[in-house]
Formats: structure tokens, C-alpha cells, sequence
């Protein structure tokens, strides 16, 4: 695609091409995890644009038109998806699996993105450890807790009085760094001499970039593979010991050591890169098709009575209502987090209410966006006695 007048931009993982144009998202919501309280307010909200660029050399993608002044840092997110069964099982199986390949009891693990405590609490309770944990968004009382947990309001000073660590864990951070090569380094200088090692996870581009992309939103600056994540982390000088997928291939993890820092080990990461780039290759027809096939069938299935719901309203489903949904042919919008409810979304102002709200609705039509969830909701829809069909977009 033309670049539209870009400056040409450097790789920021590997640094050893400039990054390619390759899709133009236009305009979308700069903040997928702020609700509103009125529909006016959500339809107001700042747009901001989305131009992806890739690297051919390591198959990191950016978006080429970020700004970062758009992003309130202080805003009033809520992105927990803790109230969901099926993820709070997915992070009891991460606790449980750190604790038993990873020696923590007795040490500290340092989280950077704790949201609201949930997941190093439990790590803290499982593994016998203390945490130190930061996050911007974390609402609760800062200090330590009777697990062992102390959770602080605000971002970890890298360049301030940061704690000495054992472990590292980061999840669904480093897609938000606007200098996610510089922010890995920062925390291997301060690890120093010290033998540390770390878990990271993040969206799965491998996953996003196949298919029709959902969550490549407007908060997300860069959007990793596996691949890319082993290169950055060991160009930034860690060891990386693990790479892969999880969570039915939405999120990809990276495993870390201080220990024999900058080797690049025995895992090869060239088929992982080689199929993402495949994948890039085709994401600009394969998106825009996309967003038609569902602007269609939501239209569709409206007039044919269907009632169809978007259950989901994270950062996903709003990329979907806005890219797929502007003329607000949904019945409902829901979640099952109750501080969503009556509250509305950016850029298209729906409405999120209780998924109990279906039970009277006469809906036979539910679209979901992250397939995770699929046997979760089906199994909901079916307590409540609603008879629809799941549909995934």
C-alpha cells in the first residue's frame, strides 16, 4: 500500500529494516477500555488512526500512525477479564505451572501490569512467594496484603526506586509500550548480575493477523508473534527459554533468563516468522472482507428477526461494533462484568447490559469474538433457556 506520507520508521524489535505499510484500519476508538456513563459522552470519544507497517526482516507489526497524545494514561479503564470462568482458569493453570517449574517460594516477583491483583495474589498464595505489583489502572488499597502481595497504583519507575526482583511477570503490557525494545532493556540493566527470569504474555498477532484481526485496536502500539517476541527480548539482551502459544492460540508467551543473557539457545523461531509473514501478507484483503461478511450478516440476521447479540464487550467487540456495527443493528450488547453494565462503548455508544437480559429477549442469534469463550457462553445461554446459535466472528 502507499504510505500516505509516513516518516519512514526503523524496526523496533530488530532494527534491521524499516517497517512496510500494509493496512489502512482508518479511524477507530483510541480507548477500547474506558465505558461511558452516557451514550453521547461514548459517541464523542476521541477516533484515532490505525495504519499497520511490518518488518520483513522479523515480522513485528506496528501501528505506523500512533499518537501518543491521544492516550490518557490517568483514564478510568476497566480491561479485567477476571470475571470470566474460563480466563480465571486459564491464569489458576499459569500460577500453578510457575510454581512448580520456577523455584519461588521465599522469593519476589516483580509483576508490571498487575491490574487489579488477581493473578499475583494467587501466584503469591500458590508459589510461596512475595510480589510487587504496578499498574495504572489498580483501584483497590496499595500496600501489602495477607497474601503476600503489594500492589501499588501507578507505572513501575524502571528508572526510579524499583525493587529488587527474582522473577518477572508482564501480561498484555508490552503490546501498549511505545518503545517496547527500550522498556526490556531497561529491566535487564536492572537486573544486572542477578539471575532472574520472567514470563510475558501478549495478544497472539499470529492469531490476529490470520484471521480478521479484531484486536489490533488503537491502545495495542505493536502487535507480536512468538517470533517476534524472542527477537526483541534477545536483542535487548535476556535469554529466552520459552516461546509459544496459549489460551486456544490467542495470546503468545515469552520465557526469559538473565542467565547467559543474549544467547539466542536452541529454539528456532524462523518457521513462526515465516508463516506470520505469509499471513501479513494477505491480512489487508482478508480484513476488509471481513468487516463486510459481518456488516452483512449483522444487517441480515436484524431483518430477519434473529434479535443478534454481541456477547463480549472488551477491546475485541468493540473493535467489532465500530469496524461492523455503526448503524447499531445488534439487539443487545453484553458481559459479564457487572461494572459494564449500563454503560456505553466508544465511538458507536452501545449499550452493555447483564447476559441476563437474554432470557426475555428472543434473541437466536450470539456473535462472539474471541472463541476462548465459546463453551463458557453456550453454557450460559443454555442455563437461562435461551435456544441461539453461536456464532464467531
Amino acid at each position: 500500500m502507499d504510505s500516505g506520507g509516513l516518516t519512514p520508521r526503523r524496526c523496533d524489535c530488530c532494527a534491521e529494516a524499516d517497517l512496510v505499510p500494509f493496512s489502512d484500519l482508518g479511524e477507530v476508538p483510541v480507548e477500547t477500555g474506558i465505558h461511558f456513563a452516557t451514550e453521547g459522552e461514548a459517541t464523542a470519544s476521541p477516533l484515532g488512526r490505525v495504519i499497520l507497517g511490518f518488518c520483513p526482516s522479523c515480522a513485528y507489526v506496528r501501528n505506523l500512525a500512533f499518537d501518543e497524545s491521544l492516550i490518557d494514561p490517568t483514564a478510568p479503564t476497566d480491561m479485567n477479564l477476571c470475571h470470566s470462568a474460563t480466563f480465571r482458569a486459564f491464569c489458576s493453570q499459569v500460577v500453578a505451572d510457575l510454581s512448580t517449574r520456577y523455584a519461588l517460594a521465599g522469593r519476589r516477583v516483580l509483576e508490571i501490569g498487575s491490574a487489579q491483583g488477581e493473578f499475583l495474589r494467587e501466584l503469591c498464595a500458590v508459589a510461596g512467594c512475595t510480589g510487587v505489583g504496578y499498574d495504572v489502572s489498580y483501584a483497590g488499597p496499595e500496600g501489602p496484603d495477607p497474601s503476600g502481595a503489594d500492589l501499588r497504583r501507578g507505572p513501575a519507575p524502571l528508572d526510579g526506586d524499583l525493587p529488587a526482583f527474582d522473577f518477572l511477570v508482564s501480561r498484555f503490557v508490552l503490546e501498549h509500550v511505545t518503545d517496547p525494545y527500550g522498556f526490556l532493556l531497561r529491566l535487564r540493566e536492572r537486573v544486572g548480575d542477578r539471575r532472574v527470569a520472567g514470563h510475558l504474555q501478549v495478544p497472539d498477532a499470529g492469531y490476529d493477523l490470520a484471521t480478521a484481526g479484531w484486536e489490533l485496536i488503537y491502545p495495542h502500539v505493536s502487535a507480536f508473534n512468538a517470533s517476534a517476541l524472542h527477537r526483541i527480548a534477545t536483542r535487548a539482551g535476556w535469554r529466552v527459554t520459552a516461546v509459544g502459544q496459549c489460551f486456544s492460540g490467542l495470546i503468545a508467551y515469552l520465557e526469559v533468563s538473565s542467565d547467559g543473557a543474549g544467547a539466542a539457545g536452541d529454539i528456532d523461531v524462523t518457521p513462526l516468522r515465516d508463516r506470520h509473514l505469509a499471513a501479513i501478507r494477505g491480512f489487508d484483503r482478508r480484513h476488509h472482507a471481513q468487516r463486510r461478511r459481518w456488516r452483512d450478516t449483522i444487517a441480515r440476521l436484524a431483518d430477519e428477526g434473529a434479535r443478534p447479540v454481541l456477547w463480549g464487550a472488551g477491546s475485541r467487540g468493540v473493535q467489532l461494533l465500530n469496524l461492523a456495527d455503526p448503524d447499531r443493528r445488534f439487539a443487545a450488547v453484553v458481559d459479564v462484568n457487572p461494572r459494564k453494565w449500563g454503560r456505553y462503548l466508544p465511538g458507536t455508544g452501545h449499550r452493555v447490559d447483564d447476559p441476563a437480559c437474554l432470557a426475555g429477549l428472543g434473541t437466536s442469534a450470539v456473535v462472539i469474538t474471541n472463541p476462548a469463550y465459546r463453551t463458557e457462553i453456550e453454557k450460559s445461554l443454555a442455563d437461562m433457556g435461551v435456544s441461539a446459535t453461536v456464532l464467531v466472528a
